[in-house]
């Protein structure tokens, strides 16, 4: 057999003509191809398609917590515009504090209820897809 006959275009391995001495044979695995050593075999890979429903949804926290900031720096900008009288028990800081705890609540509650109405909005977008998993041995 010439060189270019082989498949692979390497060149052919010559068997050895005998062991050395002393040393026992190399036992063949049963599953393993002849020639081949058994820690080089080919992984063995499974693909399986399913048909999967993709639903949208909305990201509840992150909507709130924008709510929660916008509400309490709206409320401390409008706190600022009404003066405050000369004798008064309050000083302006408090009243940007009472403000922020107040407005960052009225966020709260308005950025839940636009959520809420987002996520009916985003489920109605349903779709369909295929899923494919690999295994791989």
């Amino acid at each position: 057999m010439s060189q270019s006959d082989l498949p692979t275009g390497l060149p052919a391995r010559e068997p050895a003509d005998a062991a050395p001495a002393g040393s026992a044979p190399a036992p063949q695995s049963s599953d393993a191809p002849l020639g081949t050593d058994p820690g080089e075999r080919e992984p063995v890979v499974e693909v399986t398609e399913r048909e999967v429903t993709l639903e949208r949804s909305v990201r509840v926290g992150r909507i709130v917590i924008t709510g929660i900031i916008a509400g309490a720096f709206i409320a401390m900008l409008a706190c600022l515009f009404f003066p405050i009288e000369e004798g008064a028990e309050y000083t302006l800081g408090q009243v940007v504090g009472f403000m922020a705890l107040i407005g960052a609540a009225i966020g709260a509650g308005l950025s839940g209820l636009f959520a809420i109405l987002l996520g009916a909005v985003a489920r109605r977008q349903r779709g369909t897809g295929v899923a494919i998993q690999s295994d791989v041995r």
